[in-house]
């Protein structure tokens, strides 16, 4: 498919709304336009001999009205002339930002079905973006997604978060050509080469099949999208519970109660490899523990009504991220709005539960029937069940190595194990948002005890 029809100049549908009529409840009354529109009328030839209480409370009365009214006027002309130009600016930051036609590259027909009012999020963080640049990359030819968490906004004030590990071994589906990449057949292999194979879509068509959840939206966010969004705030407040260092994150920061800038913040979630056991889902826990500590920050704090902060949020996510074309700004509002009512005890983080691959130590795999357990309590809108925590070995891989077409150390054993392994421990939920590292760890694979030998 050309790049063109990829991304249309066209970009989304939010438009301003249609100017209230002439007849709303706001205008004027009939009786009021009288002391607006003319002098006020002579006085009777015997106004001397009326009361003096008379004389006195007529046209002053009269002006202090017209005053009111001249100034509730003005003041409504003063606030709509604000929340348009508000509305306008709000509107050009969204119709700037890279915009996806889903409906355009996604078979309906092969979609699932919306099954609740609640609203499911995918976001995808990539590696295909390189430190320092500012612009979003749309070619996606050898990007892969280095994390992916399906984010389940739930009416009654609850949502969940689901964690993908980067390294599970699935069955991908079949994904058209998209932008500059080359499309896919189905095959079973690594989850992050959907966006190696197929862009956004891909990844989205990917989640879907595997989960039987019909993802409503997506953002795919870039290294500065995160960076410029903790910098917009202020930073966030973690506790850590020991010094971390990492060369290839850039990671260095001390014990202790602190606040993590932009850099900071960005180098903390994409540590792995010297943290630790080194795997992925040590580093999935410690980027559940921070998305915790960012939730507090703009709950409690005055992010949500501070308009340079929202604003600064705002720019964010607009110049360095982009969105389905269906994610409108009315529908950004009105998670917004949802999200201030959500307590931080009511935020929950899930893993996946896995196991590692019988055929190699660096993969993971999901339990069915467990992992089929929480994605029927999502699409149903239920709590999602608790889930132990996983003591197995933690996977790792090379961060050089490519997707292939197809991987030799995923067969028709590995999937037939995953069906008769018992699942005497998992990996899973975890936590609320309330979880401090410094009390409760920085969950599985962080710590240096136990680490294996490889």
């Amino acid at each position: 498919m050309p790049a063109d029809e990829n991304f249309p100049p066209d970009h989304g549908e939010d438009r301003t709304p249609d100017a209230p009529s002439d007849d709303g409840s706001d205008s004027v009354r009939e009786e009021d336009t009288g002391d607006l529109a003319g002098p006020d009328p002579a006085p009777p030839e015997d106004a001397a001999a009326a009361p003096a209480l008379g004389a006195a409370s007529g046209p002053p009365r009269r002006r202090g009205r017209r005053m009111a009214l001249w100034a509730a006027a003005g003041l409504a002309l003063v606030m709509a002339a604000g929340v348009a130009t508000a509305y306008g600016y709000y509107q050009s930051l969204r119709s700037g930002m890279v915009q996806h036609d889903l409906e355009a590259v996604l078979d309906e027909a092969d979609r699932p079905d919306r099954l609740s009012d609640a609203v499911n999020i995918l976001f995808i963080g990539s590696d295909g973006y390189e430190e320092g640049s500012t612009a979003y990359q749309r070619e996606f030819e050898g990007e892969r997604s280095d994390s992916i968490m399906l984010a389940h906004i739930s009416p009654d004030d609850r949502v969940s978060v689901i964690s993908f590990p980067r390294d599970s071994l699935v069955q991908l589906p079949q994904c058209d050509a998209y932008a500059q990449t080359e499309g896919t057949s189905g095959y079973f292999g690594m989850i992050n080469a959907a966006m190696y194979h197929g862009g956004p879509p891909c990844v989205v068509r990917t989640v879907e099949s595997l989960t039987d959840i019909r993802v409503d939206h997506f953002v795919h966010l870039s290294f500065m999208s995160f960076r410029d969004v903790v910098d917009a705030i202020g930073g966030v407040r973690m506790c850590i519970p020991e010094p971390m260092s990492d060369r290839r994150s850039h990671l260095d920061i001390d014990a202790g109660d602190q606040v993590l800038d932009g850099d900071q913040a960005l180098s903390f979630v994409r540590a792995r490899y010297e943290i630790g056991d080194g795997g992925d889902i040590g580093r999935i826990d410690r980027q559940q523990m921070f998305l915790g500590a960012l939730a507090d920050q703009v709950t409690s704090g005055d992010v949500l009504t501070s308009p340079g902060k929202l604003n600064g949020v705002l720019e964010a996510v607009a110049q360095h991220s982009a969105t389905d074309r269906e994610l409108t700004l009315n529908k950004m509002l009105s998670v917004a709005v949802t999200l201030t009512d959500v307590d931080l005890s009511d935020i929950e983080f899930h893993t996946v539960p896995w196991y590692q691959a019988p055929h190699d130590p660096n993969r993971v795999m999901w339990y069915p029937e467990e992992s089929e357990e929480l994605f029927a309590a999502v699409r149903e809108g239920r709590s999602l069940p608790p889930l132990p925590a996983d003591e197995a070995g933690t996977p790792q891989e090379r961060p050089d190595a490519s997707p292939t077409p197809a991987d030799t150390s995923a067969t028709e054993d590995d999937r037939q194990a995953s069906e008769e392994r018992s699942p005497d421990s998992l990996n899973g939920g975890g936590r609320d948002a309330t979880s401090n590292p410094c009390a409760d760890g920085l969950g599985f694979g962080s710590d240096e005890d136990g680490v294996e030998e490889r």
